[in-house]
């Protein structure tokens, strides 16, 4: 008798998954408003928002990267050509772009290594940590665009 529950407890225990792994998941995005286009204005129109990526250790290493990708959204044609539909019966788009700097020069995309970001994080094991990434965005001026809404949906991924 103990020799097969000695079998069936080894069996079980070579059977469990490994549990050294770290998880990250996105745990704030307020999203990006801009407020009001002014189509006369010479100025773009510019707003930050703020993305809170919580993670969590149990075994494996305690210093981590974790990286941000932004899609190119549901309207736009690449990452580099973002635009925001108009919700009314006008129709059309208003252009604008995601990045990774305040000077709103590094487009924000989804390439790993090419234009995303990433923070280094120390998370304890049994333990999580924040890793927080800040995005600029940016509509150019002069757009000849109709009066209404506007609004693009942006996939983000974090990865560790």
């Amino acid at each position: 008798m103990n020799r097969r529950l000695l079998t069936w407890l080894v069996a079980l225990l070579a059977a469990g998954p490994a549990l050294a792994a770290t998880t990250c998941r996105i745990s704030s995005n307020g999203g990006m408003a801009f407020g009001g286009y002014d189509v006369l204005s010479s100025a773009p129109d510019d707003s930050i928002a703020t993305v809170a990526a919580l993670c969590t250790r149990n075994g494996g290493a305690r210093n981590v990267t974790i990286t941000l990708q932004l899609n190119q959204g549901s309207n736009g044609t690449s990452v580099s050509a973002r635009r925001m539909r108009n919700l009314g019966p006008a129709g059309g788009f208003l252009n604008y772009n995601l990045f990774r700097d305040s000077a709103r020069s590094a487009i924000w995309g989804f390439s790993t290594g090419v234009d995303t970001m990433s923070l280094s994080l120390t998370i304890p094991n049994r333990g999580s940590s924040t890793a927080t990434f800040t995005i600029y965005g940016r509509i150019p001026a002069l757009q000849d665009v109709a009066v209404g809404s506007y609004t693009d949906s942006v996939t983000v991924t974090v990865t560790p």
